[in-house]
């Protein structure tokens, strides 16, 4: 697979920054292009290799309350306004085209359309993921089912209503599952390359969107058909055979999930693939300098006492407080150690690269809340864009979890059987190994089942991209977001005793001693507004039927 993408590359270069969004472009009109196999695959690799940078994209959450860092925040303290042109829109229309292009070429395709089946269900994926992408953006898009003209009605038409583009999703997924590779069916050079088990994925994805958002927005009526589909799908891939939990890497499993488990990961479903020397990103350098964000006091207070399973605020928790620096971290959820860098740690090779982390780092705008992430980073920091570590599109664990959130949502309730064949299957994990969730545990202790599901998920899935559509869907966004952004405890605790802290100021500080990052008084959440992104202006203009934005949005 990283070889076909990289001589697709070189013969199909195409720009994915296209100015128009719906506007025709001149297309693959060679009378010798479109005869063979390969052709399909070589434009189909063009448009794995341009359009996975936007698989990628939201891996953040500092628009959120779970991150801040330096970009996003806007998004997140509800300060952000519409802007004239919108790139998401652009690019994803411009990859719309590129799968209608190899759908319609198919059908006048001379050879035995068995040969390249395959070949247009990877392009039917492409054009119901990026309609999803749309669609999780915006709620309601035009749906483009071909390649457009000038003259193309498309191109001043309403847009299709959320239910509408949820359910062509959905069934794009399901008419096309079928006609994809098992994961174990993939020839090695192939690895990376869309499977049932992605579709799959996809389609769960979707529908516990969908069927959540309808449950509590209310946009439609059909919510548990909706979560139905997505346990049916994650199911399909539990029993499958196909996936499992990444183990590889002893007690430090979780973490090296993230950057080195590769090829041989049985968690992977879609990864979006890099090379050394050929495709390689600087996730390692914007962790570094903040851009990726840093953890808030929110998520840190969500990881459980390893012991005792319980939340920190919990009196029988066992939580040891923050006197000292390591306090807060003892005898917690391991996956809070993988996930944040835990005072005292070093990167190797740190003399070279002058990054020895605390005790000792300042509160500087890359560390704004003094967490310091570390997910994500790299063991030995490859330079500003060398890193060569896949990043993760649909992984087995987030499966596990929609399978489990989908039921107990359509249900109110969900059986300790399920919950060992998914959440707990998840805090099973070589290194993690967290207590078991149970119903008895649930009431024994006073905990909510809704809550202990949706803590799973956040923590399992932080930094990458799921937190602020999850509030939404949740309808909890202005709840939380409304919050203030706090940071570690400062005030009374080893940090203010740092020689490198306390000769600087930390800014504001709350009665209980912690950071205060963003003042409540600078967060505001504008309901429904703020549910919503609006529309690039500019299309607005271009066609007026795309009119009116979306709610509260001029």
């Amino acid at each position: 697979m990283k070889y076909l993408i990289i001589i697709s590359c070189i013969l199909l270069s195409f720009s994915s920054c296209q100015d128009m969004d719906l506007t025709p472009k001149d297309d693959l009109s060679d009378p010798l292009f479109w005869k063979t196999p390969n052709d399909f695959v070589l434009e189909l690799n063009n448009l794995y290799d341009s359009s996975m940078e936007t698989f990628s994209s939201g891996k953040t959450d500092c628009d959120s309350d779970i991150a801040f860092g330096l970009g996003y925040n806007d998004v997140s303290n509800g300060s952000w306004i519409a802007s004239e042109n919108d790139n998401d829109w652009n690019n994803l229309y411009a990859y719309l085209r590129q799968s209608n292009m190899i759908i319609e070429k198919a059908e006048s395709y001379s050879g035995d359309p068995k040969e390249i089946e395959r070949y247009v269900a990877e392009a039917r994926f492409f054009r119901a993921y990026h309609h999803w992408l749309l669609m999780r953006k915006f709620n309601s898009v035009p749906i483009i089912k071909r390649v457009l003209t000038v003259d193309s009605e498309e191109l001043t038409a309403k847009r299709n209503s959320q239910t509408e583009v949820e359910d062509f999703i959905l069934s794009e997924l399901e008419a096309i599952y079928r006609e994809l590779p098992l994961q174990k069916e993939l020839k090695a050079e192939e690895n990376g390359r869309i499977t049932q088990g992605a579709a799959l994925a996809l389609k769960a994805r979707v529908a516990l969107f969908a069927g959540t958002w309808a449950k509590y927005h209310q946009h439609r009526q059909d919510y548990q058909q909706l979560l139905d589909q997505a346990i049916t799908a994650a199911e399909q891939i539990r029993t499958s055979g196909q996936y499992a939990l990444y183990e590889g890497s002893g007690d430090n499993s979780y973490r090296y999930l993230f950057i080195d488990a590769g090829d041989n990961s049985q968690e992977d479903i879609l990864s979006n693939r890099y090379y050394k020397d050929i495709r390689t990103h600087g996730t390692a350098s914007q962790i570094a300098w903040g851009w990726w964000g840093t953890p808030t006091k929110k998520l840190a207070e969500m990881y459980l006492c390893k012991s005792t399973g319980l939340p920190i605020n919990n009196p029988n928790s066992g939580f040891k407080g923050y006197k000292k620096i390591e306090d807060e971290f003892a005898d917690r959820d391991p996956r809070m150690a993988q996930t944040f860098i835990i005072p005292g740690r070093t990167y190797d090779n740190n003399e070279q690269h002058g990054l020895t982390c605390s005790p000792g780092f300042t509160i500087r705008p890359e560390t704004r809340t003094g967490y310091k992430l570390w997910k994500f980073m790299g063991e030995i920091i490859a330079g500003s864009d060398k890193a060569e570590y896949d990043y993760h599109i649909f992984r087995y664990a987030e499966v596990l979890l929609v399978l489990a959130e989908a039921t107990f949502e359509k249900d109110g309730r969900i059986s300790d059987d399920l919950l060992n064949q998914t959440i707990n299957v998840v805090r099973g994990r070589k290194g993690v190994e967290m207590p078991r969730l149970t119903n008895a545990f649930v009431m024994a202790n006073g905990l909510d089942m809704q809550t202990e599901i949706r803590r799973e998920r956040t923590i399992e899935l932080a930094f990458e991209g799921f937190r602020r559509d999850d509030i939404r869907r949740w309808k909890t966004a202005k709840e939380e977001l409304e919050q203030p952004i706090k940071g570690i405890n400062y005030r009374g605790t080893e940090y203010e005793e740092l020689e490198a802290l306390n000769q600087g100021n930390p800014g504001l500080v709350d009665e209980d001693g912690f950071l205060i990052v963003e003042q409540q008084a600078n967060r505001r959440f504008e309901d429904p507004k703020h549910y919503y992104y609006p529309l690039p202006l500019s299309q607005l203009i271009i066609n007026p039927n795309l009119k009116p934005n979306n709610p509260g949005w001029y």
